[in-house]
Order: structure tokens, then C-alpha cells, then sequence
């Protein structure tokens, strides 16, 4: 019987588990500088847009279906949610440059590795098809999934007022719809999945060393 989307998504906390303490020490010195808390929402509108541009870019025309549609609108509004809070805790306009967000070329090469990474698991799928675009999406919910649960936790531990609730309930909706309908197209293989997610978890790995820079204070001068 092939492996259900819980117990995939349970083999993916798993094999996260060594990266929870980085994250948790990186989210709490966020929290601690409202600036570069702002730069870091900021820095994940500037994702969650790239990932609507993405959708948008491989999946228009006459396929366009209403779930990947639905897709669509939730990654442009959770960009807006970021943006909005970032601005909200800066006091000021932001743009997505380089004096506004942490470490877009990291986040820009994240996505990219991953998207070749993905086409070369799934040689033979065109560029476009809706079963790349649906691994990709289906890879990306669960560590959006992961990380805005202890980012939400990080959140309320610093008794601040922005709550992950209900993006974090349309994340959990996009990682059930894109199961069902990998499913529905016979290429649901939790194997092949697990392997590609330990593939982006090396990404996110790479990408949340240099988001740990970004914020580091700078070594001192040797005497």
C-alpha cells in the first residue's frame, strides 16, 4: 500500500529534525531587531511572490484549472500578508532590493536549484506539465508547512500580534490538494517524493546559512 501524505510528511519532520535548532536560534534573534524583522517578512513576500510568478509563467492557458487558479491567488495574498506586516513593523515603505530584504540571491538560487533539481527527477515531464508544476508546489507546501508552524510558535513566544494561523491553514489545504491530485494522475510515488524532498531540505540547509550571515554581527577587526 503506498506510503499516505502523513507518513511522508512524518518522514519529512524527521529528516528535518537537525535543523530545528538553527531555525528556532535564527527566528528568536529575528524577532529581537524589529529591523530585521522586517527585512525577513519582507524577504518571504518576495518568495511567496516568486512562487505565484512561477505558478502563473508554466501553468497559463487553456489548462488553467480552477484548484491551480485558487493556487495562485493564496501564494500572491500570503506576499501581500508578509509585505503588509513588514512594512508594518519597519514604519515605512518597502521594496524588494537588496537594503530591504536579507539574502534575495540566496532565495532566487533556492528556488532555482530546486526547479532543476526536480526536472531532472522527473525526465520525460515537460516543462510545463502540471506533474512537475504540482512535485514542486507539493515540495515547497511542506517546508512553508514546517517553518510558519515555528515561525507562528517563535511569534507568540515574543508576544508579538502577527499570528500564521490562517495562511498556515491554507498551506496545510494546498498540501492535501496537491497529493489528491498527483493521485488522480497516477503519479503519487512517496519514494521518489522523499527523495526529492531530502534534496530541497540540502537547499533550505544552504539557504538558511546564508539568511544566518545576513543577520550575523560582523567579526571584529584583528588588532
Amino acid at each position: 500500500m503506498p506510503m499516505s501524505l502523513d507518513a511522508v510528511r512524518a518522514r519529512f519532520e524527521a529528516d528535518n529534525a537537525s535543523l530545528l535548532p538553527r531555525v528556532q536560534a535564527f527566528l528568536a534573534d529575528i524577532l529581537r531587531t524589529p529591523a530585521s524583522h522586517a527585512r525577513f517578512m519582507n524577504e518571504l513576500s518576495l518568495m511567496e511572490h516568486m512562487g505565484s510568478h512561477k505558478i502563473m509563467a508554466t501553468q497559463h492557458g487553456a489548462g488553467m484549472d480552477q484548484p491551480t487558479l485558487k493556487h495562485l491567488a493564496e501564494e500572491a495574498r500570503h506576499a501581500f500578508f508578509f509585505k503588509r506586516h513588514a512594512e508594518g513593523v519597519a514604519r515605512r515603505p518597502m521594496d524588494y532590493v537588496q537594503a530591504d530584504l536579507l539574502s534575495p540571491a540566496a532565495g532566487r538560487l533556492y528556488f532555482q536549484k530546486l526547479d532543476i533539481a526536480l526536472e531532472q527527477a522527473l525526465v520525460g515531464e515537460p516543462p510545463r506539465s502540471k506533474v512537475l508544476y504540482l512535485h514542486m508546489s507539493l515540495i515547497i507546501e511542506f517546508r512553508a508547512v514546517w517553518f510558519y508552524n515555528h515561525y507562528d510558535a517563535a511569534l507568540r513566544q515574543a508576544g508579538s500580534k502577527i499570528s500564521l494561523k490562517s495562511l498556515l491553514a491554507e498551506e496545510q489545504g494546498h498540501l492535501a490538494d496537491m497529493a489528491d491530485r498527483l493521485a488522480a494522475l497516477n503519479a503519487w510515488d512517496p519514494d521518489r517524493l522523499l527523495a526529492m524532498c531530502r534534496t530541497e531540505t540540502d537547499l533550505f540547509g544552504t539557504l538558511l546559512g546564508r539568511l544566518e550571515r545576513a543577520i550575523a554581527p560582523p567579526a571584529p577587526l584583528a588588532a
